[in-house]
């Protein structure tokens, strides 16, 4: 058996204020119990991580219940031992939140009050309650402050909530594809999907628990569910796995079945017997009340309704973040992810930022993991990094520009080495832009906080000034747009290092001269057709360039593999002997 093995449920009755809970509308909870479940190394009162769960998850997040075949937590790939979220090393817990029916109280728990179930009569709560409920259980299960918080989705907005409230509570925090409140179209989504419940006769305003004919708004919530359910998968991924195709039952359904289908105006396209079963397998788990109460606090969750604005809610953090956004979402865009990731960097906080390009929308988070595993297993364990010898002297001309202990960002990170050979050697604070995903990880791992950006779209997330130091290593060669790219270093810095292979050295010349070809070589080892170079720079054309953008070129190194290019070097013709510029740039200080 894989994984963490059989995990049970457990209740926890909350020791309660005399008087009970009151809640932030008024409402007072007079007995609350909490299902968890747990697993994973024994607590040390240092690695505790706890995860909030989606819209319509519950605690079981990972392993087996007693009689399953499989693993049935919701995301089993993600943790265990050695996996993303290490149970080796982690004591992970989850709980059910308040409002719930997988058995934290909710609308469906026994009133003391009555002995009946609350129906109606349970009181309306905000995320604020919801997220004291858990701060409480974790006190009285003797928890302190959390090695990480992890929510995504609707568990994401829970853990804004808790992170800016509550900044001490946590050493780090990862969001994933989630937002810092609900976008126009996913509140719309939310309306009519509780518009369906409530609209259903068999709602009877929540008071449907006693009435016995265990019916229930069952219409009104699988329309719900199947409203929801089209929005968790992408455009792209809903036609490529359906299109228009019919149901295989279609060629031999009987004559009565097929004038049923039409008195009901149902067709048997594949989508539609898709919803269908998303929605039967929904009612089994799940109950209306709460899908009304989770889905209203969700869409009324704003930190800017206590902090003024996204700023200043992020001010308060003090963990270090991880924020990862997937293509496809419709609920929790990109644009939102990157909002929470410039609020974090207007105020100076650690911050990573990845986006997937997974194609198959917001359930990605759930379902393809792989990539987002060595993210989240790169940001929690952040291996020790080790620098060889070769890169130092590789990065040499390079690190001797760099001032000890700046802050500097390497543009086109690629695996973090540079960043690595600066910490080392000058005690530099270094952070990353990468595209590429799986260097991006590489990076991450070795603890650098790194940002998907395409160099070419400008580096939007980060402000004016930030960096001391902005390093364009072997980059500005390969952008469509050089010139912005330049434009934007010596935005968000004081100054740039811009490295590039000198195109107009001898061996080049030489190469086209008498062999009428581009070169190969250690230096430019591609072939002219898949080469990742799309600029041909020199000494020459880059030194005009600056002069055109009003950049003072405060310093030049060149470097030659070869004993030639190291003696035309020596008496001064750099752009004929160099193989490789390095220059310090900044821009012309207004008079």
């Amino acid at each position: 058996m894989n994984g963490v093995g059989i995990v049970e449920r457990q209740i926890l009755k909350l020791d309660l204020p005399e008087g009970g809970f009151p809640l932030a509308y008024g409402g007072v909870l007079k007995e609350i119990e909490v299902a968890y479940e747990e697993c994973g190394a024994p607590y040390d009162g240092t690695n505790a991580i706890f995860i909030c769960h989606a819209l319509t998850g519950d605690a079981h997040v990972a392993g087996y219940k007693q009689g399953d075949v499989k693993p049935s937590g919701w995301w089993d790939g993600m943790i265990g031992p050695s996996r993303a979220i290490d149970t080796n090393r982690y004591r992970v817990y989850c709980a059910n939140v308040l409002g719930g029916c997988s058995g934290t109280t909710g609308p469906m728990s026994i009133n003391p009050d009555t002995g009946k179930p609350y129906g109606s009569e349970f009181p309306q709560y905000t995320f604020d309650d919801a997220i004291d409920v858990f701060r409480l259980f974790l006190k009285q299960k003797g928890i302190g402050k959390l090695a990480a918080l992890i929510g995504g989705s609707y568990g994401g907005l829970q853990v804004v909530n808790w992170t800016t409230r509550y900044p001490e509570d946590m050493e780090k925090v990862i969001l994933v594809a989630t937002s810092a409140s609900l976008n126009t179209q996913a509140i719309a989504f939310s309306v009519m999907s509780r518009n369906s419940i409530t609209d259903d006769p068999n709602w009877k305003n929540g008071d449907y628990y006693t009435e016995g004919d265990g019916k229930g708004p069952k219409a009104g919530l699988a329309s719900a569910r199947q409203l929801a359910h089209i929005t968790y998968l992408s455009r792209e991924l809903l036609q490529s796995k359906f299109g228009r195709h019919l149901q295989a039952s279609f060629v031999n359904a009987p004559e009565e079945d097929r004038k049923e289908r039409d008195r009901l105006f149902k067709t048997y396209f594949q989508i539609e017997s898709y919803l269908d079963y998303q929605a039967k397998k929904f009612l089994d788990r799940f109950d209306a009340n709460s899908y009304l109460h989770i889905t209203r606090s969700m869409d009324l969750y704003d930190p800017c309704d206590a902090y003024g604005s996204m700023d200043e809610a992020f001010s308060r953090v003090k963990a270090k973040f991880l924020v990862v956004s997937y293509s496809g979402d419709v609920l929790f865009t990109e644009w939102q992810s990157r909002e929470i990731t410039a609020a974090l960097l207007n105020n100076g906080k650690d911050v990573t930022y990845c986006h997937i390009e997974s194609g198959t929308g917001h359930d990605s988070f759930l379902t393809q993991i792989e990539d987002l595993s060595k993210l989240v297993g790169g940001f929690l364990g952040q291996r020790s990094f080790k620098v060889m010898k070769w890169h130092e002297r590789l990065y040499k001309n390079i690190v001797s520009m760099v001032k000890p202990s700046s802050h500097v960002i390497d543009i086109g990170c690629g695996d973090g080495t540079l960043l690595n050979v600066l910490k080392k050697l000058k005690s530099t604070k270094g952070d990353g832009v990468e595209i590429d995903v799986e260097r991006f990880e590489e990076a991450l791992a070795d603890g650098n906080n790194v940002y998907w950006e395409d160099a070419d779209d400008g580096l939007s997330l980060i402000p004016d000034g930030y960096y001391d130091t902005a390093i364009v290593s072997d980059t500005l060669q390969e952008v469509k747009n050089p010139r912005g790219l330049l434009r934007e270093a010596l935005r968000i810095a004081d100054e740039a290092i811009v490295t590039f292979p000198n195109f107009a050295a001898y061996r080049i010349r030489l190469n086209l001269l008498f062999r009428g070809r581009l070169p190969v070589s250690k230096a430019l080892p591609f072939e002219w057709y898949d080469t990742p170079n799309i600029h041909c720079i020199t000494l020459k054309d880059f030194k005009r360039l600056c002069d055109k953008e009003g950049i003072v070129i405060r310093e030049v190194k060149s470097e030659s593999r070869h004993l030639f290019g190291k003696i035309l070097l020596a008496l001064g013709l750099k752009n004929l002997g160099a193989t490789k510029i390095i220059a310090r740039i900044a821009k012309k200080e207004k008079v």
